[in-house]
């Protein structure tokens, strides 16, 4: 991974918020920070609409109607200049330079997720809605391809999120080594005097076995809940971590809940692994967790 943020927007103030909140966690010595837009891509169209909509084999001219021939770099250059105005003013928001800037063309996910692969990027910063709502949804759809195509960690804001945040970075373990090497990577992204802690999440007791043994069941999981949590502080290596075990059916939303109640900075879990009981913790669980926590997710991919 490089010394590269980048910071996607699509102009939206939501947008806004996951950058502001996004670079409160960081060390801006360390970092490089870009702000990248995607425009759409002006496709050549010498026609009388989009291309087929006259009919297979037939064009305008062998129609017998006018021709209007489009300047597409003109257009495109027109497209540019707007995405690069709508991106200045994030910039000025979150204190950046116009010099950050760059303006992509294509389809957001994959040329966000191109861009990342071409900067060697060591985070990407976006939120998770964007510009009318379902109209027109930016962010989400691709917050989501860049959550499953990124080839670095992707921190994801809400729309809610405080404007001075508190807490730790609390780290989302399942007893998998995977859910561990993410923390690892999560926190050495972060300024190195942030609290840390570790979370996971114990089943709910059985209570339909028995009492006894619905009891023995619950007591057995929390011991394994203490042991994975002491191991994972142990690894990770943040001076006086936070252990954090949690019960709930639902991991992401035992998590979420957590953090709307407690001050947490930021969730920080895997795109894969392994829960106890053959329920995933990580994987899908995190997907849903960009969803609906109040606090920023960090999910940091698999080849890391």
């Amino acid at each position: 991974m490089g010394d590269i943020v980048v910071c996607c927007t699509d102009g939206s103030d939501v947008s806004v918020q996951a950058i502001r909140a996004g670079l409160a966690l960081l060390d801006r010595e360390r970092w490089h920070v870009v702000l990248a837009l995607s425009v759409p891509d002006v496709l050549f169209d010498a026609g009388i609409g989009m291309a087929g909509s006259v009919g297979a084999g037939m064009t305008a001219a062998t129609m017998g109607l006018p021709q209007y021939p489009r300047n597409t770099a003109h257009e495109q250059q027109q497209v540019i200049e707007m995405g690069h105005t709508r991106a200045l003013g994030v910039a000025e928001q979150v204190g950046l330079d116009e010099s950050s800037i760059d303006v992509l063309v294509g389809a957001p996910g994959p040329a966000l997720v191109d861009y990342l692969k071409e900067k060697e990027a060591g985070l990407a910063v976006l939120g998770t809605r964007g510009l009318g709502g379902a109209a027109r949804l930016f962010l989400g759809s691709v917050s989501d391809h860049l959550l499953r195509h990124s080839p670095c960690p992707v921190l994801v804001g809400g729309e809610a999120l405080p404007a001075e945040p508190t807490g730790p970075i609390m780290v989302c373990v399942d007893g998998s080594e995977r859910s561990v090497e993410a923390g690892k990577v999560a926190v050495g992204l972060f300024t190195p005097d942030l609290p840390a802690a570790v979370a996971t999440v114990v089943p709910a007791p059985e209570v339909d076995l028995g009492t006894a043994i619905g009891e023995f069941q619950h007591r057995k999981a929390v011991e394994e809940a203490d042991g994975r949590l002491t191991a994972a502080a142990t690894e990770i290596a943040v001076p006086d971590t936070e252990l954090v075990a949690l019960e709930g059916d639902d991991a992401a939303a035992a998590l979420a809940s957590y953090a709307g109640s407690h001050p947490v900075r930021c969730l920080v879990v895997g795109s894969h692994g392994r829960g106890a009981l053959g329920r995933a913790l990580l994987g899908s669980v995190a997907e849903r967790l960009v969803q609906v926590s109040p606090v920023p997710v960090c999910v940091v991919p698999r080849r890391h």
